[in-house]
């Protein structure tokens, strides 16, 4: 797993969600759908207080990070964020599915 942000998708989400130095954005899957949709169209929101991070990234003075929970979609992929003002924020994601992936999101299902 790597989530790479570029420079213009670091700046929108910045001023976007008015991030200041120390503040933190958590990646999720935008829907829990099986088999996954690995789409343009991720969620992401401010999170300050990280449950369980399994990933972790600064840039910009801002931590970006995923949770647990959404280890399921992010597995075994590298995913480059970036923005553009036509297409917005978007995902992107390369590299194969992780087979012990749905296992994760299961195990998820059975803590709720």
């Amino acid at each position: 797993m790597e989530i790479k942000i570029t420079d213009a998708a670091s700046k929108w989400l910045i001023s976007e969600l008015n991030l200041q130095d120390g503040d933190g954005v958590k990646f999720f899957a935008a829907s829990d759908k099986i088999p996954a949709e690995h789409g343009p169209k991720q969620g992401y929101a401010k999170d300050n207080h990280p449950d369980r991070p399994i990933y972790s990234i600064q840039k910009d003075g801002i931590n970006y990070h995923i949770n647990f929970d959404d280890d399921w979609f992010f597995s075994n992929l590298v995913t480059t964020i970036d923005y553009d003002d036509k297409g917005g924020l978007t995902f992107s994601f390369a590299g194969g599915p992780d087979t012990v992936a749905g296992a994760s999101i299961n195990y998820e299902k059975y803590l709720m």
